[in-house]
């Protein structure tokens, strides 16, 4: 995977929620801490103050951008670590939250700021850089299923299985991306829907399916009209269509 995506829209989105919280106490320090202590685990040890998990993701990030992919990984395995020691006991799924947005997570499930999503997916990013995909997977898993409504996650986990080129799993993944993102042309998720769809279309072209792959294709481009990539993955689809191949 390029360092050119980290380093433009999705590093920008990535780094957007990795910022400083507003908020006081424990949301700053990374975590909604009224909400972890209401879970069902009244008698697990853990920490009694919240960690600060945004520093040391701040200082992953900035590492990812050095290209200092050790280091980058240092720092989210402490980000990492850190939140696993503050829910340790709880066996509810984790779901991640942003606390400037107030909101909550799905009954049955442990709240968690939405640092430790940014983490495992930096982590993920770093491994991938330094070519550990088979370590990468489970990072990128664990970002997509803790933050089930974001399709920039989305995108990357199905990226990982592009790049491997198992084209089923990809267009499932991308097909996620794709039901997460808002579909107003011209709306906040414009690019992403854009990539969904791209990535849609590249995985129906490499399994055969040269038809939905053109209307994919078309598609993305009502979101990204200005898409180099997706005008010249459209051409491309047409030859394949002309020669019959």
């Amino acid at each position: 995977m390029p360092r050119r995506l980290i380093a433009g829209a999705g590093l920008a989105l990535v780094l957007g929620v990795a910022g400083l919280s507003s908020s006081a106490g424990a949301e700053e320090a990374g975590f909604v801490e009224g909400l972890h202590r209401s879970g069902p685990t009244a008698l697990v040890v853990a920490p009694l103050t919240a960690p600060d998990l945004k520093t040391d993701l701040k200082k992953g990030f900035a590492m990812l951008r050095k290209g200092e992919d050790e280091k980058a990984v240092s720092y989210f395995d402490r980000v990492i670590a850190a939140a696993d020691n503050w829910l340790a006991g709880d066996s509810r799924p984790r779901r991640c939250i942003d606390a400037k947005a107030a909101s909550t997570p799905a009954a049955g499930h442990a709240p968690i700021d939405d640092a430790l999503c940014d983490a495992h997916f930096g982590r993920g990013y770093a491994l991938i850089d330094m070519g550990r995909g088979d370590l990468a997977e489970a990072d990128l898993r664990a970002a997509t299923r803790m933050a089930p409504e974001n399709a920039h996650f989305a995108n990357e986990y199905a990226e990982l299985f592009k790049s491997r080129r198992e084209w089923q799993a990809a267009l499932v993944e991308f097909e996620r991306a794709w039901e997460m993102a808002d579909k107003t042309v011209g709306g906040p998720d414009a690019d992403l829907a854009a990539r969904a769809l791209r990535g849609m279309g590249y995985a129906k072209e490499k399994l055969g399916d040269l038809d939905e792959a053109h209307a994919l294709i078309s598609r993305s481009l009502e979101f990204e009209p200005d898409s180099e990539a997706g005008k010249v993955q459209l051409a491309h689809v047409e030859r394949m269509r002309t020669i019959g191949s």
